[in-house]
C-alpha cells in the first residue's frame, strides 16, 4: 500500500494520545517499518507493526485522496494479534 502522507487534526491526535497513549509520530512509524495491512469488515484498514518505541501496535485508518491516510484509532497488540502479525509479516 502506497502512503504519501497523513491527515492529522486535534480530534484524531487527542483521541490517540489520551485514549490510547499513542503519539502521532509513533503511529506514523508503524507504517514505515514492516507494516502488515488488512481490510476491516467496516471498510477501513488495519495496519499491524512495530513503533520505534518497541511497542507492537494496531492502527485503524481510512484512505483519503492522494494516498493520504487518516488514523482513526489504535491500541497495543494483544497476544492473538501478535501471533497474527508474526505469522503474516514479510521481513
Amino acid at each position: 500500500m502506497r502512503i504519501s502522507g497523513f491527515e492529522w487534526d486535534d480530534g484524531n491526535v487527542l483521541h490517540l494520545a489520551l485514549g490510547h497513549g499513542i503519539e502521532a509520530e509513533e503511529a506514523e512509524g508503524v507504517f514505515a517499518v514492516a507494516p502488515l495491512f488488512r481490510k476491516t469488515k467496516r471498510g477501513h484498514y488495519a495496519v499491524f507493526g512495530p513503533a520505534q518505541s518497541g511497542r507492537l501496535l494496531v492502527l485503524i485508518f481510512g484512505k483519503k485522496g492522494g494516498g493520504k491516510v487518516r488514523v482513526i484509532t489504535g491500541w497495543d497488540m494483544d497476544a492473538a494479534e501478535r501471533r497474527y502479525y508474526q505469522q503474516h509479516r514479510k521481513d
